[in-house]
């Protein structure tokens, strides 16, 4: 226990030099933001309390401020607090919406909402609409910060087999997308901003092939693939429905949710970049959601 004690005031004092893992706990029925030293298990405290429904954590680069989903009156807004505001004071409402991401200087906040993707300065001040995407398509497959000046985003026709159209860059000074990845979706950016980690699916009457591919930013040369097979009534059954793919903090593997095998409720893991190591990070009875690394 003192070594453990001393590792954490060592932390505390040079928060760099340490890796976190920000996720939500659904044990209470509704969304709580937790936090822990990267390890295997995870031992998890709150990252603070609410008496809401929050989901979706994005911690800022510099690891002073999370941005979040929350529910608010049936709707989902975008928060901003500082990781250590215990009391609520720094707290910030800036608009509805999912999926709040951090650009890379930390000064402004990328979310999506009704299909379309958005971005706000963290103060809650100017609002704009990055993405147009048309009457037959959404953008609410993934977005990230490919670069301080350039968005990547996964496009689609719905959520079905074969309605995924492929990942998108858009730079922010222009108002058209370019298409870089067909069929890919749900892209996830490095914290060293030099890879992105994005996913397809291929469905069978047997079941489902997931890959996790990893390509260099910004060549788009490919580095690795993670394959996942979901083959129901398998004899050899295997994790199941991994999503919320993210980086760790220092860009070595990447966090997932999936269902373990024979049970019913998400939790975390990790895998190395090369599909190799596969962890699991917590074992409870209750879903454990949307992993970042974070530092």
């Amino acid at each position: 226990m003192k070594k453990i004690l001393v590792f954490l005031m060592a932390c505390l004092v040079m928060t760099s030099g340490c890796a976190f893992v920000a996720y939500v706990s659904q044990e209470s029925g509704k969304g709580q933001l937790m936090t822990a030293l990267e390890g295997s298990p995870l031992n998890p405290s709150p990252l603070f309390v609410t008496a809401f429904d929050d989901s979706m954590p994005s911690v800022s680069h510099d690891g002073k401020w999370v941005a979040f989903k929350r529910v608010v009156g049936g709707f989902d807004r975008i928060i901003v607090r500082q990781t250590g505001d215990a009391a609520g004071t720094t707290e910030k409402d800036l608009a509805q919406g999912t999926r709040p991401r951090w650009a890379p200087g930390d000064d402004w906040v990328l979310f999506r909402n009704q299909g379309k993707i958005y971005r706000i300065r963290p103060d809650g001040t100017s609002l704009a609409q990055i993405t147009n995407p048309g009457t037959t398509v959404t953008d609410n497959f993934g977005h990230a910060y490919w670069n301080a000046n350039t968005i990547v985003f996964g496009r689609g026709t719905g959520t079905g087999p074969g309605q995924v159209v492929g990942i998108y860059l858009q730079d922010l000074a222009a108002a058209s997308a370019t298409g870089i990845l067909s069929g890919y979706s749900m892209p996830a950016v490095a914290h060293s901003g030099t890879m992105m980690a994005c996913e397809v699916k291929y469905y069978f009457g047997w079941g489902i092939v997931h890959y996790i591919s990893i390509f260099e930013i910004p060549s788009l040369q490919y580095l690795y693939t993670i394959q996942f097979t979901y083959a129901p009534g398998s004899p050899s059954p295997s994790i199941t429905g991994v999503s919320g793919v993210a980086f760790s903090a220092d860009d070595s593997r990447l966090f997932f949710s999936a269902i373990p095998p024979n049970e019913t409720k998400r939790e975390i893991y990790s895998i190395k970049l090369d599909g190799s190591d596969l962890k699991r990070l917590l074992t409870n009875t209750w879903d454990d959601v949307y992993p970042e690394g974070y530092k």
